[in-house]
């Protein structure tokens, strides 16, 4: 066999007619393809895609060549045959062809197969982990970290054990490393190094260091040190030459070297925390330093760290040489890092050397433009050399990139704007002031032409013209005219063309009874006919499926005996109507499910029995034939794709701009108007709101006669001064908009958290109302828009107000909480007043029945306001719905957008850099109307209660002095219901905790509430079904492991448990271990992962209980009472 590379002329276009033809495959060969996955990438992985051994290109041709064929004729017979298996088949073909693009690492290639394919049938893409898994793969090269981060999410959730679940959750720590979320990026290192298995991609020593790493970004220092240390002393014992490969042990020497030149760079931190001991800091970082340099003497980084220590260090200390030669051997081992630029600069301003220090902050810019310290740095520069409009175009893009220290800067930027809006004096030409230098540098637009940013761009540019040539042509030769094998048989090794797999006399023989009872098949037994059909179809074709194993999934699961009931009666089974899921494709039943979900599709009736239930899994285990209760495929959430019919054409649109009309997306927003205790209490009241997206209700409070003054400032401040409050520093800026540092209009909430005590903001907040009163009494009597424009002076041409270039700080005082009923019992007592619908407990309120309190959502929160106070845009925990009351005296406005425009929201929270489920943003209304996004916008006064209901994303600003008092209820309605389980999933999927356990609330309304609801009925008992169904399959699983299962009954008032790595809920079963002297309580996957007798299994409910709220939960129509009340609106 020919191993050489082919000759050049060999590459023409067209040479080789030879590969028309299938090539020959020997036996390893075929083998190698059966087995070859996305898991596989590891093994084939190179730097530079040309680096791929020659045999190894020709095997992933062949492949191809195979792939390409299987594929094009399995859509030929498509064209014949309509059959979904056919579908499947080629889904499997195209799946295939990622995984060999993707061995040969044909990056761009691997990139446009992957999402055609994910287009092609995104269903079956999510049903195969190899998919997400390597199109996530994809991402991370091309560092789409937040691409990245949600193929491996979506991977997770379907799949969160097994081998490709551990490589995923290493390269989906990395990426939250990158965008620097380092609790979840701890989490997944956290189960990665406590896993069975050890990940190919990161060895278990350097996934600690990552952990102590992930400490220190997040400024836990003492602990970061801690895990460093701890990880030194482990590798000091394992690492000795010839007890491991060469390869570990070189990993190991630089891991080693990282961990001395972390501590170093700690070491240097404390420095800026203690003055007394600022030189022993430095001693000792310089110490760590050298040590890591000479571990790793290729670490550009320790060189780096080390010429900050010696170019920051005092003047009796001040080691300028040093500086720039560890500076200038960082550069020489990596020449991309903007840092080290940066400093270079410093020192050089320092040591009064302008021209040179420009020179190196423009390098630092040109690799990284978002450098906010080396923009802070010229613009000193410039300053210092009175050359103030450089100064202040360098402060003001330091200001766009989120400086460490905002807030020097904006004041330069204001004095400078200010000063520099009269006549600017020319500077003397004897100018001798020793702070500025001895001449004009060149100007900013000058600057990037210097002779050292030029060179550095250049040869950027010429690196990335290599590398995009690199990527853009690798694999033309491979995949078009790659050199073909020699058609002479070689010695020693057999090689053929594959054939097609004939049907075997089983199959035939079941086509053929099918097909003659074709009239009377039910639609399971259709899809075995097709099944068979497409068989027979691809034997006359001579299609070979060798290639493609996961074609055995479509060969249908018929026994002797179900032939046997085909002769006799017609029908695979003897009663038809009992085929309660489908035949294909074919599935293998684990001792678990792959994942757990809530949403899966039910294959038992509703009104099923439990012992009925516990029957069909205890199947599972026996052997036997198993039918299961739930599909155990969990299907991926996904938010609704929004209404088909847009809520404003562009012709309303038009017309209302061209008639100067309300904007016809500014939506009305309902006031109502309670005057009386019965229409308070009313039932029609809760149907309206429930069916709104949000109302402002007017006169409820008053007429009930609630006694506000209990949440006062000054109440609050006599009931418990001392106790803490979250304080959030933000700008006071005009509703419709918002905007970053550099007064730039962006959605990214400036909201920075601090904390203090009750007694301390009221202080604020009344020097805040002093201090303003005597400014704002003119302005607030001419215009009482202050509180808010209605919807009818929101014209179509009016856009939003600019932000204002002056921001003033404001201070926001939230979350504080009111649980404690001994401390704050008058005030949780006044609110019994309310009506059912809206009161804090309440049996028609689902979270009165979880047993427990959830802080802020079935107890009271209060937020104390100054103008421009905003509680940013967000959906209630779980979708559920909530009150608000303003205790006043000043008015809030209120932003809203219905539930079914959540896709549409996230989406643009997607373009605008911002994690939907975590960040703070607040929605720039004209990019909302231009979106086509219908907004609600109205004013809460003193007294006025607003109803949100469930999903609705909703935000809020306040424009006077105000408290208000808010929770959370989940009225009794089915729409809340299916919501909170899709928000639930939603967010097990992101991998970011729900702070309802959906799966106790069921039981615990099952338990407690009659129900009268279908629809309800309905959602509740599915839940239920699936949580004892999946219960019983974790309890066979303990028996079959020998685990004993302890009974622990859940204690009054008991917090519901939440898995400390996956944060999904954990009911009933829960697996206890002790790390840390303390009890953490894991779900069944995340222990499945680890040593089993690590754990504690501990069961909170018997089986009998859970029995018999299951067969006591009954539907109990009741007469429609057509007496309705009316309120005025």
């Amino acid at each position: 066999m020919d191993e050489t590379p082919p000759v050049p002329e060999e590459r023409k276009p067209g040479y080789f007619k030879q590969w028309q033809e299938l090539p020959p495959l020997t036996i390893a060969e075929q083998e190698r393809i059966r087995h070859i996955s996305a898991l596989s990438f590891d093994e084939y992985f190179a730097p530079n895609p040309a680096e791929i051994n020659y045999e190894t290109q020709r095997f992933l041709a062949k492949m191809r060549q195979y792939l390409d064929r299987y594929v094009n004729e399995m859509k030929d017979i498509y064209k014949q045959h309509k059959f979904k298996t056919i579908e499947r088949r080629i889904f499997y073909g195209l799946a295939k062809q990622c995984t060999v693009v993707l061995m040969a690492n044909d990056w761009t290639g691997a990139l446009e197969i992957y999402q055609n394919v994910l287009a092609y049938d995104p269903d079956l893409f999510a049903r195969d982990p190899n998919m997400y898994y390597g199109l996530g793969l994809v991402y991370l090269h091309f560092k789409q970290w937040k691409l990245a981060i949600e193929a491996f999410q979506r991977l997770l959730y379907s799949f969160p054990t097994g081998k490709i679940a551990l490589e995923a959750k290493v390269r989906l720590g990395v990426c939250y490393m990158e965008v620097e979320d380092y609790p979840r990026c701890l989490n997944l290192f956290t189960t990665a190094v406590t896993d069975f298995e050890d990940s190919r991609f990161m060895p278990k020593f350097i996934i600690r260091y990552n952990i102590a790493l992930s400490h220190e970004n997040s400024d836990e220092i003492e602990r970061a040190e801690s895990e460093y240390q701890k990880l030194l002393a482990d590798i000091e014992n394992w690492l000795k030459p010839g007890i491991m490969d060469e390869y570990t042990y070189e990993q190991m020497r630089k891991v080693k070297g990282a961990i001395y030149r972390q501590l170093g760079w700690i070491s240097y931190r404390r420095s800026y925390k203690s003055e007394t001991d600022r030189s022993e800091h430095l001693q000792k970082a310089s110490k760590n330093l050298i040590i890591a340099q000479e571990h790793d003497p290729k670490d550009g980084q320790s060189y780096y760290y080390l010429g900050r220590v010696y170019g920051e260090s005092e003047a009796s200390t001040f080691k300028a040489h040093e500086a720039f030669v560890n500076y200038r051997q960082s550069i020489d081992k990596a020449e991309q890092n903007a840092d080290t630029w940066c400093s270079i600069g410093a020192l050089y301003q320092r040591q009064n050397q302008p021209m040179d220090a420009l020179q190196a902050f423009i390098c630092s810019i040109e690799l990284n433009c978002a450098h906010s310290a080396a923009w802070t740095d010229l613009g000193e520069l410039y300053e210092r050399n009175a050359q103030f409009h450089d100064a202040l175009e360098c402060f003001k893009n330091a200001l766009k990139h989120d400086p460490v220290a905002p807030e020097p800067i904006k004041a330069r930027v204001q004095f400078l704007e200010k000063e520099l809006g009269g006549s600017v004096p020319s500077r003397p030409q004897n100018h001798t002031i020793t702070s500025t230098f001895e001449r004009e540098v060149p100007s900013l637009k000058d600057a990037y032409e210097q002779p050292i940013p030029l060179e550095l761009r250049n040869r950027q540019d010429d690196a990335y013209a290599l590398k995009e040539a690199r990527y853009d042509n690798a694999m033309w030769d491979l995949w078009v005219e790659f050199k073909s094998m020699q058609l002479d048989k070689p010695e020693g090794v057999e090689w053929s063309v594959p054939a097609p797999r004939l049907m075997e006399n089983l199959e035939v023989e079941v086509l053929n009874l099918l097909k003659a009872n074709e009239s009377a098949l039910v639609k399971a037994e259709r899809e075995v006919l097709e099944c068979l059909e497409t068989n027979d179809a691809i034997q006359k074709a001579n299609i070979i499926e060798v290639v493609i194993p996961e074609a055995a999934r479509e060969m249908p699961r018929v026994t002797g005996e179900m032939i046997q009931t085909l002769h006799d009666h017609g029908h695979l089974l003897e009663s038809p109507r009992c085929y309660t899921f489908p035949f294909l494709p074919r599935i293998v039943y684990t001792d678990l499910p792959n994942n757990f979900s809530l949403l899966s599709e039910l294959y038992v009736s509703l009104d099923i029995s439990a012992q009925e239930i516990i029957q069909m899994g205890a199947k599972r285990c026996q052997g036997s034939t198993y039918i299961p209760v739930f599909e155990e495929y969990a299907k991926l959430p996904e938010p609704p794709a929004g209404p088909e019919k847009p809520a404003a054409t562009e012709e309303e649109i038009k017309v209302a701009f061209e008639r100067n009309e309300r904007h016809p997306l500014v939506m009305k927003t309902s006031i109502l108007t309670v005057d009386s205790r019965k229409e308070a209490h009313c039932v029609e009241l809760q149907r309206y709101l429930d069916a709104s997206t949000i109302s402002c209700i007017r006169g409820l409070t008053g007429c009930l006669r609630l006694d506000l003054s209990l949440f006062s400032t000054k109440q609050v401040v006599e009931t418990a001064g001392n106790q803490e409050v979250e304080v959030r520093t933000q700008y006071h800026l005009p509703p419709e908009t918002n905007c970053n540092h550099a007064s730039e209009q962006v959605w990214k909430c400036i909201s920075e958290q601090t904390f203090t005590t009750i007694d301390r903001y009221a202080q604020y907040q009344s020097e805040s109302f002093k201090h303003t009163l005597k400014l704002e009494v003119e302005k607030m009597r001419k215009s009482t828009a202050q509180r808010g424009p209605s919807p009818k002076r929101m014209k179509f041409y009016k856009r939003s107000a600019s932000p204002p270039k002056v921001l003033k700080n404001i201070k926001f005082g939230t979350k504080i909480d009111l649980s404690d009923d001994t401390k704050w019992k008058a005030q949780i007592n006044e609110l019994s007043k309310l009506p059912a619908f809206c009161r804090l407990i309440a049996g028609s309120n689902m979270l009165s029945h979880l047993g427990h309190q959830v802080i802020g959502m079935n107890t009271i929160q209060l937020d104390m306001k100054v103008p421009g106070s905003r509680t940013t845009a967000h959906q209630e925990s779980n979708f559920m719905a909530s009150v608000n009351i303003n205790i006043g005296p000043g008015d809030c406005e209120w932003f809203a957008v219905p539930y079914d425009y959540w896709s549409k929201m996230e989406k643009l929270c997607e373009q605008q850099g911002i994690d939907f489920l975590v960040d703070s943003y607040w929605p720039v209304m004209d990019d909302l109307l231009d979106a086509g996004i219908p907004v609600h916008r109205f004013t809460q006064k003193a007294g006025d209660m607003v109803y949100v209901s469930g999903g609705a994303i909703h935000w809020v600003q306040a424009t006077g002095w105000c408290n208000n008092i808010s929770w959370n209820v989940a009225p009794l309605n089915y729409q809340q219901l299916n919501m909170s389980i899709l928000s639930y999933e939603y967010n097990k999927m992101r991998r970011f905790k729900s702070k309802v356990p959906i799966q106790l609330m069921c039981w615990q309304v099952a338990k407690n509430v009659r129900f009268t609801n279908q629809l309800l009925y309905n959602t509740c008992k599915g839940v239920l079904i699936r949580s004892l169904a999946f219960l019983k399959m974790v309890n066979d699983w303990l028996l079959a492991q020998k685990k004993v299962i302890k009974l622990h009954p859940r204690a009054s008032g008991e917090q519901s448990h939440f898995c400390m790595t996956c944060e999904a809920e954990v009911f009933s079963i829960l697996f206890v271990k002790e790390m840390a002297g303390k009890f953490n309580v894991f779900c069944v996957y995340c222990a499945k992962t680890q040593p089993l007798d690590e754990f504690i299994a501990l069961q909170q409910f018997p089986f009998p209980d859970l029995f018999t709220i299951f067969e006591n939960m009954k539907y109990v129509p009741v007469p429609i009472n057509n007496n309705k009340m009316n309120f005025t609106a």
